[in-house]
């Protein structure tokens, strides 16, 4: 059947390449006043009427080119520039057949280009520490949104949770033009904003409030992402709109609408659909694995949210922002999950069916001002957040040994409320003197509490006598309070133009409670009056950490390093109460702190090479002996024995993008030692049962690295792209079963590959391949390892026929080497749909089939040190959906628009490119 599909999604794909415009071709040879060849000289050719790019080339070893276009009946341009000898430009009014230009002379003088302003620019361009993604170099489907934009981005990779990795670092912020929308973790901002809306994608280092005002180099290692959207207008509004409808009663509808006047901008966002599972909101939006899945939560999944936000910039010196967003979720699921569990001696096997429910409302209230004068700068960000969840889990498992005994049964009927509040305030105040030292003042609050009631029906059974059943009929009260007070001063001390010292001390404050008040059913009385001495506990931490730090700090134009030490000096006091009796600890330790890092930055080159020495100390839970008895089959008990948490981090990153050849890479290594850290006990009793407590191992390590590769290359109206990457990791973990300690080294090798050709605006082919292979080698288990391959081949079309109707196809095949018996170890894959604009693009009418073959399944296997697990959940399946997308963009300021290479002012709109005088224009390389 695979190669029917194949020949019949082939045949309709090559129909939309007949009926093409005829094609000619322009040739010329370009020198400069000796008449000397100029080679890779820029060759050009736009329309004039929106000065749109048509297509691009550079001229050989000889001075040679060769440019293929469709006939154009419309008046064009071209431009020949050269970065010493300077620029040539030809207008045609039409150009409908082969023409060769002879030899072209190019002098070192000015030409006036005011009347040509190229709205091209280059896939990828990188601009110090910054790389830049031209978003309309990159095809998505029509309503697409920003993730399926950013997936097709190279380097670029997003988890199931929504978090952003970009050639090996992870994304810490998101930003729209350099503003918050919606906080910044990017979550609202990926499912809601258009793809068609966003001029560029901006990935730098991540940097503090203070390090961006005192224009240090960034010391993280992670990065920050900026959304810029299409400019140039300074006044005006747009509405995007979509709203479908399809079989099974399936709906989406999805608003976005933008006002702008001058510096304020208003966003208007809204979404409800019961679809989210299936990746095709908004586009493709969320995919997991084989193309489906929700981000953090498994089965189906029914959402409803609207949120306005607010910035505007009231003067020179004040700005202001702030969002609301309203969130109504629906979530239902079946799981099924087969797991064995590894022991030194035996492996026991545990399957579980469970069926969970839940619903969750929440509020999103947040807001910032930015106040700056000369040399002082404040940022003042508070937020609060509040969500009430009812959830239900009914659920039954087995346990049986290795050689297929029933040891215990479990069944419960669970029904929770939850409500949850958090209060946090960011603070940022920098203060420059007139000795050009400054001032740092950084505080981070945050209040937060969790209540949560749960009634619990549920019993034990267990079948070798050993142990009497257990039957409960609870209602159990739990609150959770988490208070952290942050204060952070430093002075930093400019020694020379390059060289910078600083001084500093941290202060964090933090208060912890959680209480579990359980009652059992009276059956005398009707009523919850009877304490379960078993489940209520009760756990309290008050910490502080005082670090008084130094820093040596060097910024040079191509060579940066900054060196932290300090001290972090630890009061923890634990408090416990269970049973009648009190537990306490209190932990006095001094640890060392020490970070550093250096970047070499040389034209496309960058290096960077960072440590850090990380400590933290046990949790309550993890160090007093307070039993833990929630799970019906598992007991946990804490350590007061436990050492901090210590480890060394070592990563080293190189990168390289050359704009001559339009290739770049990535690559990425990372090193972590763990000196000492904290892992699980874990006894397994005849009943299957287990003992947990808490051990420190030394030793544990792991070595992860990460290359991502690309290559751009165009010919004509064929545009390629070859898109290569690597990720693997190896590591020891060691823990303890059995009072033996065992030893698994974990292998993970993931290879990827993609190409991509774009056949003018008509056509785009993507093909992909993936391959992921996992190991895992056991010391002191009865098995020796486990390893598991899986495979996922994909293949995307984007075609546009007759301008105006544009046809998408998501194809994939994915295999998995080892499931358990029971378990579809592969599937196909295959979404598609079919969008037509008309009343000149105003209005989208769409039809869409989310898994055509309906095949989809929602297998997956997961290897880890203690337990081997295959699980299945709910998932969508075959659905039709027809929608109709409604535009409108009005601006009444001049559109800036087709201005892509003036320069960017930081604080404002991009300013207008001068013209004459002044320099020789030239158009940016375009390849």
């Amino acid at each position: 059947m695979t190669k029917y599909i194949f020949a019949i999604l082939f045949s309709f794909l090559t129909i939309g390449l007949f009926g093409q415009d005829k094609k000619v071709i322009i040739t010329g040879k370009v020198t400069d006043a000796l008449n000397l060849p100029l080679s890779e000289a820029d060759v050009f050719i736009g329309n004039k009427a929106d000065s749109a790019k048509i297509s691009s080339t550079t001229t050989d070893e000889n001075g040679l080119f060769n440019l293929e276009i469709n006939s154009q009946e419309k008046p064009i341009y071209l431009i020949i520039d050269d970065a010493l000898e300077g620029t040539y430009k030809k207008s045609f009014e039409t150009l409908k057949s082969d023409t060769d230009l002879g030899t072209i002379v190019i002098n070192p003088m000015v030409y006036d280009l005011k009347e040509v302003v190229v709205s091209n620019v280059e896939p990828i361009v990188v601009k110090h520490d910054t790389i830049e993604y031209n978003a309309d170099s990159y095809k998505v489907k029509p309503n697409a949104n920003l993730e399926a934009l950013i997936r097709e981005l190279p380097g670029f990779e997003i988890a199931d949770d929504g978090s952003i990795t970009a050639n090996g670092k992870s994304i810490s912020e998101v930003l729209i033009d350099g503003e918050s929308f919606f906080g910044t973790d990017g979550k609202v901002a990926l499912e809601n904003l258009p793809a068609d809306i966003i001029k560029k994608i901006q990935v730098s280092d991540f940097k503090t409030k203070s390090e961006k005002f005192s224009g240090e180099r960034s010391k993280s290692d992670k990065s920050s992402l900026n959304i810029t959207l299409k400019e140039g207008k300074n006044s005006g509004y747009m509405v995007k709109a979509t709203g479908g409808y399809g079989t099974g009663d399936h709906y989406e509808s999805n608003l976005m609408a933008n006002y702008f006047k001058g510096k304020r901008r208003i966003s208007l966002i809204g979404s409800s659909t019961d679809v989210a599972s299936s990746g095709m909101v908004n586009g493709e939006g969320s995919r997991g694995r084989g193309g489906m899945g929700r981000r953090a939560s498994n089965g189906i999944t029914t959402n409803t949210s609207i949120g306005l936000n607010y910035n505007d910039q009231l003067s020179d010196n004040l700005k202001i922002g702030a969002d609301y967003r309203l969130n109504h979720s629906y979530n239902k699921n079946e799981n099924y999950t087969h797991q064995e569990n590894l022991n030194p001696d035996n492996v026991f096997t545990t399957t579980s069916n469970t069926n969970t429910k839940s619903e969750t409302y929440g509020h999103n209230l947040g807001t910032n001002l930015e106040w700056t004068k000369k040399n002082t700068k404040i940022y003042f960000y508070p937020s609060f957040n509040n969500s009430s969840t009812k959830s239900s889990t009914i659920g039954d498992s087995e346990s049986v040994n290795q050689d297929g005994d029933l040891k215990n049964t479990t069944a419960q009927n669970n029904n929770t409320k939850t409500d949850a509040n958090t209060f946090s305030n960011l603070i940022s105040i920098n203060q420059k003197l007139k000795n050009k030292s400054y001032f740092d003042l950084n505080s981070n609050i945050s209040v937060a509490k969790t209540d949560a009631t749960t009634r619990e029906i549920s019993n034990a059974l267990f079948f070798d006598g050993s142990r009497a059943d257990t039957y409960r009929n609870v209602n159990t009260k739990n609150t959770n309070k988490n208070n952290s007070y942050n204060f952070d001063l430093k002075y930093t001390l400019p020694i020379t133009d390059s060289i910078s010292v600083a001084i500093g001390s941290s202060y964090t404050y933090t208060d912890q409670e959680t209480n579990n008040y359980s009652l059992n059913y009276n059956d005398l009385t009707g009523q919850f009056d009877e304490i379960n001495s078993d489940l209520t506990r009760l756990f309290t931490t008050k910490s502080s950490l005082y670090n008084p730090y130094a820093q040596f700090l060097l910024n040079k134009s191509k060579l940066s390093a900054s060196l932290n030490i300090g001290a972090n000096i630890y009061n923890q006091d634990n408090y416990g109460l269970y049973k009648s009796n009190a537990e306490s600890l209190t932990i006095n330790k001094t640890l060392p702190q020490l970070q550093g890092n250096i970047r070499y930055q040389s034209g496309n080159n960058m290096l960077m090479f960072m440590y850090n020495y990380s400590t933290s100390l046990p949790t309550a839970a993890q160090l007093l002996k307070i039993e833990d008895q929630s799970s019906l089959t598992n007991k946990t008990v804490g350590n007061p024995d436990l050492d901090p948490n210590k480890s060394h981090n070592f990563n080293v990153m190189f990168g390289n993008f050359d704009r001559k050849t339009r290739q770049g890479f990535n690559a990425n290594i990372g090193y972590t030692y763990n000196e000492s850290s904290i892992t699980n006990s874990i006894v397994t009793n005849e009943d299957l049962t287990r003992n947990i407590t808490y051990e420190n191992v030394k030793g544990n390590y792991s070595i992860s690295g990460s290359f991502f590769f690309n290559k751009q290359y165009q010919k004509g109206i064929n545009k390629f792209r070859l898109n290569l990457g690597l990720s693997s990791r190896y590591g020891l973990n060691q823990g303890y079963n059995q009072n033996i300690m065992y030893k698994s080294f974990n292998t993970t090798l993931s290879p990827t590959v993609r190409l991509n050709w774009d056949y003018g605006d008509n056509l785009t082919i993507s093909p992909s391949y993936q391959l992921s292979f996992t190991k895992s080698k056991y010391e002191n288990y009865q098995i020796n390892g486990q390893e598991n391959i899986t495979h996922n081949f994909g293949l995307n079309t984007n075609s546009t026929w007759f301008k105006n109707l544009v046809w998408t196809n998501n194809f994939s095949y994915n295999y998995n080497s080892r499931m358990a018996a029971g378990f579809k170890r592969d599937f196909f894959l295959w979404n598609t749909s079919l969008m037509y604009r008309f009343f000149g693009d105003k209005l989208e009418a769409g039809v869409k089939v989310y898994d055509l073959l309906n095949q989809n399944n929602s297998y997956t296997r997961t290897i880890s040190d203690q337990y081997i697990s295959d699980e299945k959940n709910n998932i969508l399946t075959r659905f039709v959906m027809f929608s109709l997308t409604f535009n409108l963009n009005k601006f009444g300021g001049k559109s800036q628009e087709k201005d892509e290479f003036s320069p960017r002012d930081e604080n404002g709109p991009r300013p207008n490119r001068p013209n004459g005088s002044g320099g020789r224009m030239m158009p940016p390389p375009a390849r």
